[in-house]
């Protein structure tokens, strides 16, 4: 029966065993005291639950650089996302390999969970499968853009659905944005989710040109448009909502989850989302790295915490790291988020430097502010990342890298 043991075992952001170790098979069997001779061995190590990643587009991992460029966002989808998906459109496999580089960065920072939303998701499933990772996956269904039109993505989306039956993946219906949708197109994907019994993931209130759209145009408020799109019939997965204070109360009252990318709001230009008001309110609140110039969600919990502590308090490591697992895994509906007995064997083995746990911090900030690196990674007890490499993909990175290369000699993007 797998084993591993720490110097901290985390069993969940506020409580932590000093030198202990977790046996498992699928699920957690035991987690039990070593003497403290047995733990001076074990000073540089760290075991906590997985981390979740609640909003990703593995397909843009290509491209992640291009958010630090200083275009807001309108203008980097237009000349950057855009072309870049048009080329995935018409090269479909390619998405396999860049998730395949993507799921490697982000099991690097401990994530186990992975909500996708993206295209040629298909491919980004038999990613999931093969590195071993779980996944909450749904299509960006939009009128234009990538698609002919909104019944294309759509029938993506439910074509993902049926085709998608490993239980350790889940698929939602996408509906990508108020601005790409017009608001009956909308209703008709959650209307459809409600029928199925799905959930949605969906962008909402991600700039202010949210609100100011649907006003010019439908004489729509954001609450009146949540309203009428029956956003609070389904389980709803809401990303970014930098702008949605006139949806608190709404938000709260029906169970609307809301995934926080604290990078890629900050450098799109897109504002600082309310996130205090939203936990204060009693909104569920969860971590995304959405698209970032790393795909580390341990990043992501330093960049929350500076950011909304800034001038407002001392940062709370153990809040980000709460939302990073806890909120996260509860609010893709995989557990609870902490290691306990019998739940699902998703495992981190952390190794601190020297210098970091000869200084005393606790394991949370050690991991979140002390250069933690990944040494392993178990997924429903079977190992699946090792010292940088996947276990289960009988790829090799340097023939993955040399597969996207031939890809990219004919790519064009938009200047």
């Amino acid at each position: 029966m797998p084993e591993v043991c720490g110097n901290y075992v985390v069993l969940n952001p506020y409580v932590w065993l000093k030198n202990a170790c977790v046996v498992f098979k699928e699920r957690i069997e035991d987690i039990y005291p070593l003497g403290s001779e047995v733990g001076e061995g074990l000073k540089n190590t760290v075991v906590t639950h997985g981390l979740a990643s609640t909003h990703t587009h593995l397909g843009l991992y290509q491209i992640r650089l291009s958010v630090s460029e200083g275009l807001p966002l309108d203008e980097w989808v237009k000349l950057r996302a855009w072309p870049w998906e048009k080329f995935l459109r018409s090269n479909p496999q390619l998405t396999y390999y860049v998730a395949l580089n993507a799921l490697k960065e982000l099991l690097k920072s401990g994530v186990t969970l992975v909500a996708d939303m993206h295209f040629n998701e298909f491919w980004v499933y038999k990613a999931l499968i093969d590195v071993g990772v779980k996944g909450d996956l749904s299509v960006a269904i939009m009128d234009g853009g990538v698609f002919e039109n909104f019944e294309e993505g759509l029938e993506e989306n439910l074509d993902l659905s049926r085709r998608a039956s490993d239980p350790k993946v889940r698929v939602r219906l996408g509906p990508c944005t108020p601005r790409l949708l017009t608001p009956l197109q909308y209703k008709e994907v959650v209307e459809t989710a409600e029928e199925l019994g799905l959930g949605i993931h969906t962008h909402i209130a991600e700039v202010l040109d949210d609100e100011l759209w649907l006003k010019s145009r439908y004489g729509m408020s954001l609450r009146d448009f949540a309203h009428y799109v029956g956003l609070g019939n389904v389980d709803t997965l809401a990303a970014h909502v930098v702008w949605g204070e006139s949806l608190i109360e709404f938000l709260s009252s029906k169970g609307v989850k809301v995934s926080h990318p604290p990078r890629s709001n900050t450098l799109l230009g897109d504002g600082r989302a309310p996130i205090k008001s939203y936990l204060k309110n009693g909104v569920r609140v969860s971590l995304g790295v959405d698209v970032a110039p790393t795909y580390s969600l341990v990043d992501d919990m330093k960049s929350y915490l500076v950011l909304h502590y800034e001038g407002e308090g001392i940062p709370q490591t153990h809040e980000a790291f709460k939302i990073a697992t806890v909120n996260g895994y509860q609010d893709l509906g995989f557990g609870s988020g902490e290691l306990t007995l019998k739940e699902p064997a998703d495992v981190v083995v952390w190794e601190l430097p020297k210098d970091v746990s000869k200084v005393g911090l606790n394991p949370i900030s050690s991991i979140v502010w002390g250069g933690a690196k990944v040494k392993e990674v178990y997924v429903n007890g079977v190992k699946v990342f090792e010292e940088g490499n996947l276990i289960n993909v009988h790829v090799s990175a340097d023939s993955i890298n040399a597969k996207i290369e031939e890809y990219l000699k004919d790519f064009k993007r938009e200047d």
